[in-house]
């Protein structure tokens, strides 16, 4: 008899969170075998395979709405969906290989051991990807903004863009254990105004530039695609909690 898994084993073996997984069977994303008496979700083999297709599908970039268009989308097998990822996944090695190129580059740059051109900075990245955030940036914030915000990331140098990310990572880390609170909530304005301290390191806003950043978060699938690796109700929370707090200093 095959043995089923409650969802805070699934959790633990899976790496995700339970609130994911009750967010995925509440879309229809990923459902139970089962439940128990007290109604408490079970999963199987069958259940687990499916989240593995999720997650892969979530570690090459695709939306939520894209991952179940895929999973179930007709006539198309487990066998199939593991094979196109496996493509996937080849291109994306290629990509990676390209991108760690980069990085160890910029980093020779910083330590001032060798020279770059702003272009050179997105080798690895698609021309489709590089064209879409630096006219996005453009369009949001005006080519002088983006020019500094750029040259101020080069002068960082590379301890104090890792201190940086790290910082990042912890705020929005903290976000997320915060959205059951609401976005009014204190401390879900204290974290915004962590964030709205935190991006002043690498360009400077106006209260408006500020919003449309975290309304970009929610709405730009881009930037979603991104926060919806932390949690998929993440970008959604800071577009909220940004809303409160901007209303708040006007």
């Amino acid at each position: 008899m095959e043995k089923l898994h409650t969802v805070g084993e699934l959790s633990k073996m899976a790496g995700v969170s339970i609130r994911t997984l009750h967010f995925y069977d509440v879309n229809g994303l990923l459902k139970p075998r089962s439940y128990t008496a007290a109604g408490y979700r079970l999963y199987g083999r069958e259940e687990a395979l499916r989240l593995q297709q999720v997650l892969f599908y979530r570690e090459l970039g695709f939306s939520l709405e894209g991952i179940k268009l895929l999973v179930d989308e007709p006539g198309t097998s487990l066998l199939e969906n593991l094979r196109r990822q496996s493509g996937l996944l080849q291109d994306k090695g290629k990509q990676l290989e390209d991108l760690q190129k980069t990085i160890q580059k910029t980093i020779s740059s910083l330590e001032g051991k060798i020279e770059m051109e702003i272009n050179e900075y997105y080798q690895g990245l698609s021309q489709e990807k590089i064209d879409y955030y630096r006219s996005e940036a453009r369009r949001r914030y005006g080519e002088e903004t983006v020019r500094r915000s750029e040259e101020m990331v080069v002068k960082m140098g590379k301890t104090k863009m890792a201190e940086l990310q790290a910082q990042g990572q912890t705020i929005f880390e903290k976000m997320t254990k915060n959205i059951p609170n609401g976005p009014a909530h204190r401390e879900s304005q204290e974290l915004i105004n962590k964030w709205r301290i935190w991006l002043e390191n690498f360009a400077h806003y106006t209260d408006e530039g500020l919003l449309g950043l975290a309304i970009g978060y929610r709405d730009d699938p881009e930037f979603k695609a991104f926060f919806d690796k932390i949690h998929p109700e993440l970008a959604a929370f800071i577009a909220d909690a940004a809303g409160v707090y901007f209303k708040k200093s006007t």
